[in-house]
């Protein structure tokens, strides 16, 4: 097995371990799980993404591809954005009501799982 294809399957391990963390009906209680590991420790939340920490290792390891590069951009403006939403939402309790109904509607079964079709796709082509 080559070294290409063993970081292939581990990235993408890493990717099914946060989507089956995260995994909620609703944005809301993907925010809510997310919260919980934020209360224990910053860290922890960021020990939690290991197909993020995983793809700023490739990042370096492969001479700043410019595909991780768009997997290491894409996965840290979804933590930023998870981040201020969580810092609106329970820390200054300042969301507006339309935007809470919105985080209460039901997520399609497809939404969650758009991780694992977009990176490991965007890996492919950085490593093969």
């Amino acid at each position: 097995m080559t070294i290409e294809l063993l970081l292939f399957i581990l990235f993408i391990g890493a990717e099914l371990f946060e989507m089956l963390w995260q995994k909620s009906p609703t944005l809301l209680g993907i925010l809510e799980k997310i919260y919980g590991y934020y209360k224990r420790s910053p860290y922890l939340l960021y020990l939690m993404h290991p197909s993020y920490i995983f793809s700023l290792y490739l990042f370096f390891i492969s001479n700043f591809n410019l595909w991780i590069a768009a997997i290491v951009a894409i996965k840290s403006l979804d933590i930023i954005f998870k981040l201020l939403l969580i810092h609106k939402l329970f820390v200054l309790h300042s969301l507006s009501v339309e935007m809470k109904l919105i985080l209460s509607q039901r997520l399609h079964p497809f939404m969650l799982s758009i991780g694992l079709v977009l990176y490991p796709f965007l890996l492919f082509q950085a490593l093969f």
